[in-house]
């Protein structure tokens, strides 16, 4: 993967170069915790792999998930490292990379907050990793108002951050399907939206409201096409595989 390639910084004026320990990236003479990382790599990639439609016209810069802008070389975003604020310049590929995603603060290597929620337009979509809880440094996070769909994991209430405080951690305005863990507060309720017109079990890949084999049909259809899909992603693990066919099996088998 290649990452950004130039870095500006805010509040510093020299660099010395970074010896980072093994289990860090080095980017930009700046050490960064390669799992949390690749969490938010994983976000990225869920959004790309969601195909949802958000209307976009030719020309608008603005407009997809994650939103395209991040990595314009106009992106205003910044990342925060212990204390010191770095305008990063995004390389423009085309693509968005974990360091060009919202607004980030990072201490020690480890991410502590992550906001990508109003009026910050990531535009992310598809569902929430399940790997979400190895981000053990978080103390922020706030995605509310994107296109998350899909269920929460249960992985979010073994986040080290306060559930009630609403800048703290917010999930609100998204497309995420109840049941929602016991550690959220979803009262009150005109604070706590989701738009759930398009909420259907996991399993019913082809949402008929029935879960059976042709469920199992459009579960292989989708490894097959290297494709994604939440609702077929039974066992929550951001990937439809033979793992999750068998599950289904055995579901329908024990309902009948």
């Amino acid at each position: 993967m290649k990452f950004i390639k130039y870095i500006i910084p805010v509040l510093v004026v020299s660099f010395c170069i970074a010896d980072c320990d093994e289990g860090y990236l080095e980017i930009n003479d700046l050490c960064f915790h390669d799992g949390d990382i690749s969490i938010i790599q994983k976000m990225i990639d869920n959004s790309y792999q969601s195909g949802i439609d958000l209307g976009c016209q030719e020309g608008d810069i603005f407009c997809g998930s994650p939103n395209p802008y991040m990595d314009d070389l106009d992106n205003w975003m910044w990342v925060v490292v212990d204390g010191v604020s770095y305008q990063w310049v995004p390389d423009g590929n085309g693509v968005v990379e974990p360091l060009e995603l919202g607004i980030q603060e990072w201490e020690n290597g480890r991410l502590t907050s992550l906001m990508c929620g109003a009026y910050i337009y990531c535009q992310l979509s598809g569902p929430i990793p399940g790997e979400i809880n190895q981000l053990s440094n978080l103390n922020v996070l706030r995605l509310e108002y994107n296109y998350l769909s899909g269920n929460i994991p249960q992985e979010v209430c073994e986040l080290n951050i306060n559930n009630d405080d609403y800048l703290e951690f917010d999930l609100s305005g998204n497309l995420l399907c109840p049941p929602y863990p016991e550690c959220i507060s979803t009262s009150p309720e005109d604070f706590w939206f989701q738009d759930t017109s398009e909420c259907f079990d996991i399993g019913d890949v082809n949402m008929d409201n029935t879960i059976d084999v042709v469920d199992i049909i459009q579960i292989v259809d989708l490894i097959l096409s290297s494709s994604y899909n939440f609702q077929g992603d039974i066992n929550g693990d951001s990937i439809v595989n033979i793992s999750d066919v068998i599950l289904l099996v055995n579901y329908i088998l024990n309902e009948n």
